[in-house]
C-alpha cells in the first residue's frame, strides 16, 4: 500500500508543487483573451469560455481529497485588459459558474419528479390493464423506466454534481493572477 502512495506522489509532483497537504498549480495562458468567450454577454459582462474552468476540474480531479489547491493564473499578455478587470471578470465568472450550477440543479430536479410522476401514473394503468398481457408488460417496462430515468435524474445526477461543486469550492485555497515575472516561480520536482 505505501508503494502506491509514493507513485501517487511522484506523479502528482510532475504537475504540482507539492508542501504538506497543499498543492500549487500553475495554468499558463498566451492570452486573457483565449480565455473568453467572445460570443456571450456584450459589453455587460465578459464571459470566459469553459476552458479554464476545465482545468479548474481536472486539477481539483487529480488531486487526492486531502490536499487543498494553491492555483497560479499566468497570463502572458493581457492585452486591452488590467490585471485588475481580468481579476474581476473571473470573480463574476466563479460566481455566474456557481449559478448555473444551482440552476441546472433545480432543473433536474423538477424534471426528475416529473419523470416519477409519469412513470408512477404509467404504473397504475398497467395494472388496471392487467387482464391484457402484453399491453400490462409494455405499459408497466416504460413506466417502471420512466421511475428510474427520474430517480436518476432527480436524485443521483443531482447529487454527483453538487459534490464535485462542492469538492471545487473546498479545494481551491487561494487564486492568484499575474504576469509571467510577477508569479513565484514554481520549484523543480
Amino acid at each position: 500500500m505505501k508503494i502506491g502512495k509514493e507513485l501517487k506522489m511522484q506523479l502528482l509532483q510532475h504537475y504540482f508543487s507539492i508542501e504538506g497537504n497543499v498543492a500549487t498549480l500553475e495554468l499558463v495562458y498566451d492570452t486573457f483573451a483565449e480565455l473568453i468567450n467572445p460570443n456571450f454577454g456584450g459589453e455587460k459582462i465578459e464571459k470566459l469560455s469553459d476552458k479554464l474552468f476545465s482545468d479548474l476540474g481536472e486539477a481539483v480531479a487529480l488531486l487526492p481529497r486531502k490536499f487543498k489547491l494553491d492555483l497560479n493564473i499566468v497570463i502572458k499578455d493581457f492585452g486591452d485588459y488590467t490585471k485588475e478587470e481580468c481579476e474581476n471578470i473571473i470573480r463574476q465568472n466563479v460566481f455566474l459558474a456557481a449559478y448555473r450550477t444551482l440552476k441546472g440543479n433545480r432543473q433536474k430536479l423538477l424534471s426528475g419528479c416529473s419523470l416519477i410522476a409519469t412513470g408512477a401514473v404509467i404504473l397504475v394503468v398497467s395494472y388496471l390493464l392487467h387482464n391484457y398481457e402484453l399491453w400490462f408488460d409494455l405499459i408497466n417496462i416504460s413506466g417502471t423506466l420512466f421511475v428510474w430515468e427520474g430517480v436518476n435524474m432527480a436524485f443521483l445526477e443531482r447529487n454527483l454534481g453538487n459534490k464535485s461543486a462542492r469538492r471545487l469550492a473546498k479545494s481551491i485555497r487561494n487564486i492568484t493572477i499575474g504576469a509571467p515575472e510577477e508569479t513565484p516561480a514554481l520549484p523543480a520536482p
